[in-house]
C-alpha cells in the first residue's frame, strides 16, 4: 500500500505544474498609467516548475514572449516571486498598445491560459471646438477645467498650453512662461483623470487663451480677469493709463475710469454726532416725561387739597347760617279766668322763649 502511494507520488510531480484554470480565457480590465495582475498558478501548492513562459498577442504583433519584447521592460515583473507555483505577472505603467491576449504557458504546451487584456485610456469629457469661458478675479485664484472621461485613467502626456498671439507657451508641467512660475498645478493630485489647471494669484496679464492637451485631444479655454476697485483704497484713481502697466488697456476701459471717478472720492472722517443727538432727545424726553408726571400728580394732590377745603369752608358756613337762622319769639302765658280784675299782673313774669329755625 505504502508503494503504491509513492508511485502514484512520484507522477504527479513528475508531470510538473498542471495550471488550475487551464484552457479557459479571463477578461480583465486596466486603465492606462495603472497596473494589472494576470492571473496564473499551479492547480497543486507542492508542483514543481520546470519551465514556465508568457506569450503576447497583440498590437499587429503576433505570439512573442513577454519578458524577451522590450516594449514591456522596466513594467513586467512576476507577482509573488517567494511562491513558485504562483506564475502571475504584474504589469505597471500601462499603455494602450498593451491591450490584447495574454497566454501563460507552462513545460506542457497543451495547457494554457488565455487572458484577454482591456486597456481603457483617457478621453476627454470636453473634446469639442466650443471654448469654455471662465471669470477670474485679480488677486484669488480660479480653476480651468479638463479632465477624462474614466477618471482612474491617467494620461500618457498631459500639457498645460497659453496662446500668446499665435504661439502656444507650455505652463505645464514645463513652465515656459516666467510669470505663470510657482503659480500652476493640477487641481487633484490623487484622482489620475482630472486635469484641472490651478491658477493663484491671479493678475489682468493672466487674460487669454488656454489649452489642456491630451494625445490628439484638446479642450479650449478663454480667462477673463476683471479687477476690482476698492473705494477704501483711494489711491487707486491716481494710476495713470499706457505708463507702467499698459495691459490695463485690456480689462478696464477709460469711460469705466471716468464713471467711476467720483466714487473714489476720499472718505469723510465718520462721527458720532447723530448717536449723540440721539442720546440728547432721550434725555430731553425723558426730563419731559418725569416732568409731566410730576405736573399730573401736583394737579391730583392740590385738587384733592382744594376740594378738603372747599367741603370745609362749607361746613363752617352751614353752621353759621344754622347760627344765624335761630330766632327767639316770646309766647305769654295769660290766665284770665284765675286772675281777679282788680289785680294787675305783670306780663314779663309769665313770659318764655322758644328759638325758631328759619330756611332763607
Amino acid at each position: 500500500m505504502r508503494d503504491h502511494l509513492y508511485l502514484f507520488l512520484m507522477i504527479q510531480f513528475s508531470t510538473g505544474c498542471i495550471l488550475s484554470d487551464e484552457q479557459q480565457t479571463i477578461e480583465i480590465t486596466g486603465y492606462t498609467g495603472g497596473s494589472v495582475v494576470l492571473p496564473c498558478s499551479c492547480a497543486h501548492p507542492q508542483a514543481t516548475v520546470n519551465r514556465f513562459t508568457w506569450l503576447f498577442y497583440g498590437n499587429g504583433k503576433q505570439w512573442i514572449p513577454v519578458f524577451e519584447d522590450e516594449e514591456f521592460s522596466g513594467r513586467r515583473v512576476l507577482f509573488n516571486k517567494s511562491s513558485p507555483q504562483n506564475l502571475s505577472l504584474l504589469i505597471s505603467d500601462l499603455r494602450k498598445e498593451n491591450q490584447g491576449f495574454y497566454k501563460c504557458k507552462t513545460e506542457h504546451d497543451s495547457i494554457t491560459i488565455t487572458i484577454l487584456l482591456t486597456v481603457k485610456g483617457c478621453k476627454l469629457v470636453q473634446n469639442t471646438k466650443t471654448t469654455i469661458v471662465v471669470t477670474g478675479y485679480a488677486g484669488e485664484s480660479v480653476v480651468l477645467p479638463c479632465s477624462c472621461s474614466e477618471l482612474l485613467a491617467k494620461p500618457e502626456q498631459i500639457r498645460w498650453m497659453y496662446i500668446v498671439g499665435k504661439a502656444y507657451k507650455e505652463i505645464y508641467p514645463n513652465e515656459k512662461i516666467e510669470r505663470h512660475k510657482n503659480r500652476v498645478k493640477l487641481l487633484n493630485q490623487t484622482s489620475p483623470g482630472n486635469l484641472s489647471l490651478h491658477i493663484s494669484a491671479l493678475t489682468a496679464e493672466d487674460e487669454g487663451d488656454y489649452v489642456c492637451s491630451v494625445s490628439s485631444q484638446t479642450v479650449y479655454s478663454r480667462l477673463h480677469v476683471e479687477v476690482i476697485l476698492r473705494t477704501e483704497k483711494p489711491h487707486i484713481h491716481t494710476v495713470t493709463l499706457g505708463t507702467e502697466k499698459p495691459h490695463i488697456h485690456t480689462s478696464i476701459s477709460l469711460s469705466t475710469l471716468q464713471q467711476q471717478t467720483p466714487e473714489l472720492e476720499p472718505p469723510q472722517q465718520p462721527h458720532d454726532t447723530p448717536q449723540y443727538i440721539f442720546i440728547l432727545l432721550g434725555v430731553i424726553l425723558s426730563v419731559l416725561l418725569l416732568a409731566l408726571l410730576a405736573f399730573i400728580y401736583w394737579r391730583f394732590r392740590g385738587g384733592r387739597n382744594v376740594k378738603t377745603v372747599i367741603r370745609d369752608e362749607e361746613e363752617l358756613n352751614r353752621e353759621q347760617d344754622n347760627q344765624d337762622d335761630v330766632t327767639y319769639s316770646a309766647v305769654v302765658h295769660v290766665k284770665t279766668a284765675a286772675t281777679p280784675a282788680h289785680i294787675e299782673s305783670d306780663p314779663a313774669e309769665h313770659t318764655e322763649y322758644a328759638p325758631i329755625k328759619v330756611k332763607r
